[in-house]
């Protein structure tokens, strides 16, 4: 099934534009996009306070995307600009020109240290140039400049997520409780989310959405092992979630879903 253009920019949020010189990344070899509609691996972009990020990203666009209610066939996009991009954050592409080929590999090479008190979720607008060849033989076209001058909204926010300086590296560090991984995730309208603990307690369930809002939350009684919570997503437009799970002693394990029809 084809992406839309807004699901591959939700793919490429963390394309950094700097102008011309090159990133010092290497394309994963093992990358691929089997059926044509874009690839970006890893998928999320997370980080730590005080902690150096340093992360390449491996970026295949697209053959194919709808623009403006229609089918287009890409040569290539542009990544124009990032809006309300957090201010510790930098990035290189490679090619330099952040222009990548339709279904030619690529990478983004991502770098900062968030400074403390900037743990949270960050809602980034990108900005774009589609271009396509109108006429065989003749160079490709911009699709989207006259109409988008200063770059063509995604029509979608998307989050950078900061962790705080006292996230634990090793998820399972608190012995006696962590989490069963939503199954399914990617999920449509509902998914299960486990967790264990090593006795009876009170655990809270917690969803919110790219920009930190609180959008679902419900306790449960558990058992020693394993425990699960039902999630109706329903209600909620397709995007990346986050759900944190708290135990009685207030450790808390904070991950991603997402809601894909």
């Amino acid at each position: 099934m084809k992406k839309t253009l807004f699901l591959f920019v939700t793919a490429i949020f963390f394309l950094f534009y700097v102008g011309k010189s090159f990133g010092q990344c290497t394309p994963d070899p093992l990358v691929t996009d089997p059926e044509g509609n874009g690839e970006m691996v890893p998928d999320t972009l997370e980080a730590i306070e005080t902690v150096p990020l340093n992360q390449t990203l491996t970026i295949i666009a697209p053959a194919t995307a709808v623009v403006m209610g229609g089918s287009l066939s890409i040569d290539h996009i542009t990544v124009r600009s990032l809006q309300n991009k957090p201010s510790w954050l930098s990035s290189v592409c490679n090619p330099g020109t952040c222009e990548f080929a339709a279904g030619v590999k690529n990478c983004v090479l991502a770098t900062g240290t968030p400074p403390v008190g900037t743990a949270g979720y960050y809602s980034v607008t990108v900005l774009v140039d589609v271009y396509s060849v109108i006429i065989t033989g003749n160079p490709a076209v911009c699709m989207t400049c006259s109409l988008y001058p200063s770059g063509y909204d995604s029509g979608m926010p998307l989050v950078v997520w900061v962790h705080p300086a006292s996230f634990g590296i090793t998820e399972f560090a608190n012995k006696g409780f962590g989490i069963i991984p939503p199954q399914p995730n990617p999920f449509n309208n509902e998914t299960k989310i486990g967790c264990y603990t090593d006795k009876a307690q009170t655990v809270s369930f917690k969803v919110v959405d790219m920009v930190g809002k609180e959008i679902y939350s419900e306790k449960l009684n558990t058992n020693t092992g394993e425990n699960y919570f039902n999630f109706n997503g329903n209600n909620l437009s397709n995007g990346i979630y986050f759900y944190s799970v708290i135990d009685a002693q207030n450790h808390v394990i904070t991950k991603k879903m997402i809601k894909s029809k």
